[in-house]
């Protein structure tokens, strides 16, 4: 139906589209004026070897940041902020360390003939197993200490670490673990 309405809607489209075409035209052809290019301004009292001496000043270099930085009463309170992550998921706790070596059994002989040995596993080095007496190391700060039935006594940089055989009743292998 095409009433008095219409007409003057479709009208005034038509007009409205007319003047944009219009002032395209207009804009493309008179385009508006660039602003004028500024005049390099000339270098003074710079001697030519100057930027190269400023390239071949040393560099220092860049320490992250550590706790140990701060102030006592300051670290104290990051500290807080790091153990209590808002980012991690609730009730998460740090993972535990694991022991590089693994005790696999002892050799306690009943005469004193034979010296005491241990079997250990070293994980550090690709899983090599080690049989071992008191005295020997493994590397700069690890030694053993005293060996007992079922137990071995590691002296690490001054810090005493017993290894204990695994006797549960969980037989653990390496898919998974299994009980009796």
């Amino acid at each position: 139906q095409s009433t008095l309405f219409n007409r003057r809607a479709g009208g005034l489209l038509i007009a409205g589209a007319l003047i944009l075409l219009g002032t395209l035209v207009i804009v493309a052809h008179f385009p508006a004026p660039s602003p004028p290019i500024p005049e390099p301004s000339p270098v003074k009292d710079i001697p030519p070897n100057a930027l190269s001496r400023l390239d071949n000043q040393p560099r220092t270099p860049v320490r992250p940041f550590h706790a140990s930085d701060l102030p006592p009463y300051q670290s104290d309170f990051y500290r807080t902020i790091i153990n209590n992550n808002l980012f991690r998921p609730l009730g998460w706790t740090p993972p535990r360390r694991k022991e590089p070596y693994r005790l696999l059994g002892t050799m306690v002989p009943k005469d004193g003939k034979t010296p005491l040995q241990a079997i250990i596993q070293v994980s550090t080095a690709g899983n090599q197993t080690h049989i071992v007496s008191i005295g020997d190391t493994f590397d700069a700060d690890t030694k053993i200490v005293d060996i007992q039935p079922k137990q071995v006594t590691l002296d690490r940089a001054g810090q005493q670490t017993t290894l204990k055989l695994n006797t549960s009743p969980w037989i653990s292998t390496a898919k998974g673990r299994f009980s009796r």
